[in-house]
């Protein structure tokens, strides 16, 4: 009787956990996707244009994009291996340089220019 009534919680909280996870899984997308829509409003209309073009393609996020753009850009002035942090609403990105210090990096947010 012990055995029956464990396997049950068992069951119940492996359907609760993975039930949880996708549930998690669906709000992380839905967040993701809200959170693009508002970047792309800050964004000039050229460069609007421009993410969004990559975006048709798919494959990628508006924040993906975004990091491989600002990347690019970064790397023309500084020698930089990865962002570590966007902290697009202030212009930020926190770069990782090949010596693995990290640098500050401050940017346009409608336009995505480096302004260092």
């Amino acid at each position: 009787m012990k055995l029956k009534f464990g396997m049950i919680a068992l069951v119940g909280c492996t359907a609760f956990f993975l039930g949880s996870q996708a549930a998690r899984a669906d709000v992380s997308q839905g967040y993701r996707a809200a959170e693009g829509k508002l970047i792309l409003a800050e964004l000039s209309p050229a460069k609007r244009a421009e993410v969004e073009g990559r975006l048709a393609q798919g494959g990628q996020t508006v924040n993906e994009i975004l990091q491989t753009i600002l990347l690019n850009s970064i790397k023309l002035k500084y020698p930089a291996n990865r962002i570590v942090a966007l902290d697009f609403g202030r212009g930020i990105a926190v770069v990782e340089l090949p010596s693995n210090v990290t640098r500050t990096i401050s940017f346009d947010t409608q336009t995505l220019a480096i302004k260092d």
